[in-house]
């Protein structure tokens, strides 16, 4: 689930590569090794995090990596054995030298006080609108906002703000997050909070030390709430932090969830650089009900209300006009 929490960095550099250039042998071992000490040291469940380490390291000893000619090549066969093994869809590989780039500055940054996450501050957010991808009316005065991605931060709440007053006198609201791939928020449960009253606990976020944070509704948000019917739309490409959304709205029984199953991915997730070519994506963090052992992870949301895809907002209306 990136970023329900902030980008975690470690740098692990392991070589000093020419960009473009072709991995050797000794720098696609190191690179697994990396890894896997990575995973061991990090992932949020420790016996499973010791176990995945052990089979990745396992299969480069079995000639798995042995034919690797690319970091790509790397990043896919890292991948697909980390996913195959772990059923965990927030661990994969990476080869993308920016990333890893921005990771380092986020790193320095860190240590010294000075910087933000580039995934709610960089330029990719704000070429993307946080995630606003459609705000609009449909026939019958029914709000709908289309998010991309969740992605709330100080720098985004204008936008948020703005989509929430376009709304504003619905008679009912369609938050549409097919395709979702995640994300979260910098600055605590906003969204939800337009939906619910002030402190209301949402989630549970338990991570590998055993140290619980029990996640609420924020209580400083002084625009008005959104009292009128929700509805929100999910189906398999609805990942991680739209999951949540859904998920605690439907657990409250403030939303009604229409679509098809979502992706399964609860896992809070952070990236470590393994060298200037790779980064990779361990989860670290894993939500649950609080008080509870429930969660959505590899089970996915389920729907209140089972369509096929594309007749969603036609059920909605029904819905809609049953009231």
């Amino acid at each position: 689930m990136r970023h329900f929490c902030a980008v975690s960095v470690i740098m692990l550099f392991t070589t000093i590569q020419v960009y473009g250039q072709a991995p050797s042998s000794s720098e696609v071992e190191r690179a697994i090794q990396t890894m896997s000490k990575i995973i061991n040291d990090k992932y949020v469940f420790p016996a499973k995090g010791e176990k995945i380490a052990k089979h990745l390291s396992g299969e480069l000893r079995n000639g798995r990596f042995k034919n690797v000619k690319t970091w790509k090549t790397l990043d896919s066969i890292a991948t697909k054995v980390l996913r195959d093994f772990s059923g965990d869809g927030h661990m994969y590989v990476e080869n993308n030298p920016k990333t890893v780039q921005e990771l380092s500055a986020i790193k320095n940054n860190i240590e010294d006080n000075s910087g933000d996450d580039s995934f709610y501050y960089g330029g990719d957010a704000v070429k993307n609108n946080f995630g606003f991808k459609e705000v609009k009316l449909l026939e019958g005065n029914i709000g709908y906002i289309k998010l991309s991605q969740i992605n709330i931060s100080e720098k985004s709440l204008p936008v948020l703000f703005a989509s929430m007053r376009f709304i504003a006198n619905t008679k009912a609201l369609v938050v549409d997050l097919q395709n979702n791939h995640g994300g979260g928020s910098a600055i605590g449960n906003v969204f939800e909070s337009y939906f619910l009253p002030k402190e209301i606990p949402l989630l549970e976020f338990k991570n590998r030390e055993g140290e619980n944070h029990i996640s609420k509704t924020v209580a400083w948000l002084l625009e008005p709430k959104y009292d009128k019917p929700l509805y929100i739309m999910i189906n398999k490409g609805t990942v991680s932090a739209a999951e949540a959304f859904a998920f605690a709205l439907q657990f409250r029984k403030r939303a009604i969830i229409v679509g098809q199953r979502s992706a399964g991915g609860a896992h809070m997730n952070s990236w470590y650089p393994v060298n200037e070519h790779l980064y990779i994506s361990v989860s670290t963090g894993a939500p649950t009900l609080p008080g509870t052992e429930i969660s959505w992870e590899q089970k996915g949301v389920q729907p209140d209300h089972v369509v096929e895809a594309g007749q969603e907002i036609v059920l909605i209306r029904d819905l809609i006009d049953k009231l």
